[in-house]
């Protein structure tokens, strides 16, 4: 993959996942000021679930590259990005479970005051966790790309 297509497909992976994130803040809303579970709570929950699980599978793809073409740059230098890109995937990978479990206990036991409050918390968690992945995917981002030898940066 060259580096014009790697940074297109990077820039894509990160705005599907603060749209992804942005969905997210619904459910947490509602799920906070409505005593029941209505349709649509839930449907976007799923929908959030979703969208945060496109751009994590997208990463997966961009992955090789990244190894291969940006990481040995931040290696040979060792620069600090390349331990904030390796929490931002486990951070992401959290995220991911986290909402998805989230999902799965609102739709097996929304029904229940208790439920909806588990579901929330895993939510919630889940809607930190992809906040911060997002903090540390913009400053990685800022600072490591393919085609730019990060040795003569410094």
């Amino acid at each position: 993959m060259n580096p014009e297509t790697y940074a297109l497909w990077a820039s894509i992976h990160g705005h599907l996942a603060v749209l992804g994130l942005a969905v997210l803040a619904h459910p947490l809303i509602t799920l906070r000021r409505r005593p029941g579970l209505a349709r649509w709570t839930l449907r976007t929950t799923w929908i959030a679930a979703a969208m945060v699980a496109l751009p994590f599978g997208l990463g997966w793809w961009l992955y090789p590259t990244y190894r291969g073409h940006v990481k040995p740059g931040l290696r040979a230098i060792d620069h600090p990005a390349l331990w904030r890109f390796e929490s931002k995937e486990h951070l992401a990978a959290a995220c991911l479970a986290l909402v998805v479990g989230g999902a799965v206990v609102l739709t097996t036991a929304g029904r229940t005051a208790a439920g909806r409050r588990a579901a929330w918390w895993l939510l919630a968690c889940g809607w930190l966790a992809g906040v911060t992945t997002a903090g540390l995917g913009v400053y990685v981002a800022s600072v490591a790309q393919p085609g730019w030898d990060q040795r003569e940066a410094q």
